[in-house]
């Protein structure tokens, strides 16, 4: 059957059911648990599973709110195309442009994980500048994959995901059922002190990450065969399932990975603490002091002047003086420090003993797993730059060379090589926090505005069609506001606030990129005239035009003459573009008074030079071409049974236009094939201008005694009979070609 391909960059067609959009969804919020957790655990210490309890509430309200949205306004932008219909133009490129911050982030930060998962195999990887370089090469492939056009299997995905899944879930397990004890979890906080109260509430802002990716879900619902009932289940599942992981994962990481305390001397005159000598230690990535083997490391490590230290830092707690000199307490978490950059290996190195076996078997499968996990999610952030910039540029919101489409692969490989760049810029320092922070901001940006945006919309379109809303009401002025999406607003808008004000570095990148989009935004509607506030009506393809048509198999009939050696150069032409076959059909028509098994050495000699001059030009296309010779009564009845045997995907016919008027359309072989093809059939009428030289000056004998000789301009080819009601394509006579 013939395939439709719908092209790179075009609207998209509904395939998606349920599965395939939880286990993306999944793929890309699951993924977060393999960065998150160390960069959580790095403040939140011991309560790092209350912050996941937390956050995992505000990712409730947040999943409700783009259930509900993307339900009533199934397309492509999420949040903003949310924000396109609840305030204005300008809005929805501010919350749109954050989202690019936040697939560039999502590409640099997945990829820079993945050599960390790899370093279980060669340990280097987790070391920078080897950790920055993988990412970087990781990055780099993935945007040549995209844009040369090759997508990922959505079924490969839902495999992925489940064995991601399934992983998560048996080492959470493990070490819950051997290792949990709540009354250590308890004691291990103590609050104000570790974590401190600055700690905890950076903790939570940072403990978003793990939830971020849902946006996913709203970018794929124009590929969602019923989203207003597919959505809101793939988002509801997702809930379930990351909320028990998100949960279950803390408390087993600070099962094996206990909190603890290194006392640090401190100077006086800087009021820092004094760098301290470590040296490796067991398990392997562990640290110990180096003037005291039995005292295991807790806090992060530097690698300075080519030895490893507790580095100089700010006390966090009280400064005391023990024996004349001034110490203070640094607590921390092995899994927040020495596990930073691969969490979830860590957990498996802390198993017990008793597990031993099951400890080297699953080091490895996490590293690969998690690795391939990692791609699947910097490939994500390619696709969703993709789909937004298509989004962005269809609304006149960006310049149209960022969203051009490369001519032959039909990608947008402008903004997957300018964006996918940027991430590997954002790779350089190799730091987990930084790319963390500039994640968080941009999500945040996009959660707040989808929030407001479904709280605005119940109030100005009440009668708006939602086949899914988010529960919990609250009436106001005749309308029902949903207290999820107000809650969710007040959540991550502080969340924002919290990343803003802790952290400078990233807080420069982040206003740098938004004050860049809007300078670009403002400049582009300027120049083209538009409103920078009013929507500018988009042009819209029609389905029927968004899908390139594939041939896999294709029949050609010739004679060798010159409309059908045109319509061989045609087939070549279309099997080049499309990697398709073909087969080259030359029929002899046998007249009646001849036996259908008749020697027709003559005929048969003619067929062999034509379809030998087919091949050599297929040859030159490098594609694959099948002669085939069959001996027939009706040249047109030849045609489809051999396409039907064959299954053929479509028959090129080329006849020449008619010159005088008769009752068939073209000519009876012509008409035959088109009316009883069991394909497509392309016909191609070419004027009757002009012949071969050696058609037109050498007469060829056909038939058998009763036969007589026609020059080509009779209808020179295989067969008996001169043509009748025109000349045409795919056999001899009735009708040959010209």
């Amino acid at each position: 059957m013939t395939r439709r391909k719908y092209r790179e960059g075009e609207g998209l067609h509904k395939v998606l059911g349920v599965p395939a959009l939880f286990s993306t969804a999944y793929g890309n919020v699951g993924s977060s648990i393999y960065y998150a957790l160390g960069v959580v655990a790095l403040s939140a210490l011991g309560a790092t599973p209350l912050v996941f309890v937390i956050t995992g509430l505000l990712f409730v309200t947040t999943a409700w709110t783009y259930a509900e949205a993307t339900a009533a306004m199934p397309e492509a932008g999420g949040a903003s195309s949310f924000a396109r219909r609840a305030f204005n133009e300008f809005a929805s490129f501010g919350v749109g442009w954050g989202q690019m911050l936040v697939y560039t982030a999502t590409t640099a930060i997945s990829a820079l994980f993945v050599p960390h998962y790899l370093s279980v195999f060669i340990p280097v990887l987790k070391e920078w500048p080897y950790n920055t370089i993988g990412g970087i090469v990781v990055a780099l492939l993935l945007i040549v994959v995209n844009v040369i056009g090759i997508k990922e299997a959505a079924s490969l995905n839902i495999v992925l995901a489940l064995l991601d899944l399934a992983t998560q879930v048996l080492i959470m397990v493990i070490a819950l059922v051997l290792l949990l004890e709540p009354r250590i979890l308890i004691e291990q906080i103590q609050w104000g002190v570790a974590p401190t109260w600055r700690q905890f509430l950076y903790g939570l802002a940072m403990g978003t990450v793990a939830y971020t990716g849902i946006e996913t879900v709203s970018n794929m619902a124009e590929e969602a065969k019923s989203p207003g009932r597919d959505v809101p289940r793939a988002i509801n599942y997702v809930i379930i399932v990351v909320l028990v992981v998100y949960i279950g994962m803390p408390l087993a990481a600070l099962s094996v990975m206990k909190v603890g305390s290194n006392v640090v001397p401190v100077d006086a005159t800087t009021g820092l603490t004094v760098p301290v000598k470590v040296v490796e230690g067991e398990p392997e990535g562990t640290w110990v002091l180096a003037d005291d083997p039995a005292a295991t490391v807790f806090v992060p490590v530097e690698a300075s002047d080519g030895v490893h230290v507790i580095p100089a830092q700010e006390p966090t707690g009280k400064v005391e003086s023990v024996d004349g000199v001034e110490v203070t307490r640094l607590y921390g978490t092995q899994l927040g420090s020495n596990y930073l950059e691969d969490p979830v290996l860590g957990m498996v190195r802390f198993m017990p003993d008793s597990v031993g076996w099951l400890r080297s078997v699953l080091a490895p499968w996490v590293g690969i797993l998690a690795a391939t996990i990692l791609v699947i999610a910097t490939n994500a952030g390619l696709i969703g730059v993709s789909r937004l910039t298509y989004s962005l540029g269809e609304h006149r919101q960006l310049p149209p060379v960022l969203g051009h489409v490369h001519p032959k692969r039909l990608t947008p490989y402008i903004s997957i090589i300018v964006f996918g760049l940027a991430a590997c810029v954002l790779m350089l320092p190799g730091s987990t926090e930084l790319l963390a922070d500039l994640y968080i901001f941009g999500s945040m940006i996009s959660f707040t505005a989808a929030h407001l945006s479904v709280i605005v919309l119940r109030v100005r379109e009440p009668d708006l069609e939602r086949p899914w809303r988010a529960p919990l009401g609250i009436p106001w002025r005749g309308a029902s506001l949903p207290l999820t999406a107000i809650v969710g607003a007040l959540g991550t808008f502080a969340v924002w606030i919290v990343i803003v004000a802790y952290q400078s570095t990233s807080r420069y990148i982040a206003f740098g990129w938004i004050a860049i989009g809007l300078l670009m935004y403002v400049v582009y509607r300027r120049s083209r005239g538009y409103s920078l506030t009013r929507t500018v009506a988009k042009v819209v393809v029609r389905e029927s035009m968004q899908a390139d048509i594939d041939y896999d198999q294709i029949l050609v009939p010739i004679v060798g003459s010159r409309i059908t050696d045109e319509m061989v150069v045609l087939a070549c032409q279309l099997a080049a573009e499309k990697g398709s076959s073909i087969n080259a059909l030359y029929v002899i028509e046998v007249p009646m008074n001849l036996p259908l098994d008749a020697p027709l050495a003559e005929e048969r000699a003619r067929a062999d030079e034509v379809l030998q001059g087919a091949v050599t030009l297929a040859n030159q296309f490098k594609i694959k071409m099948t002669p085939i010779v069959v001996t027939a009564r009706s040249a047109g009845r030849a045609i489809v049974q051999e396409a039907t045997e064959r299954r053929s995907e479509v028959i090129i016919l080329g006849v020449m236009k008619k010159r005088r008027i008769a009752e068939r359309a073209f000519g009876s072989t012509t008409d035959y094939v088109i009316e009883h093809a069991p394909c497509e059939v392309i016909v191609n009428i070419v004027p009757p201008v002009g012949v071969y030289e050696s058609e037109a000056k050498t007469p060829r004998r056909v038939g058998g005694p009763r036969g007589g000789w026609l020059s080509p301009d009779e209808g020179g080819g295989s067969g008996v009979r001169p043509p009748q009601g025109g000349e045409e394509a795919g056999g001899g006579p009735p009708a040959p070609p010209v």
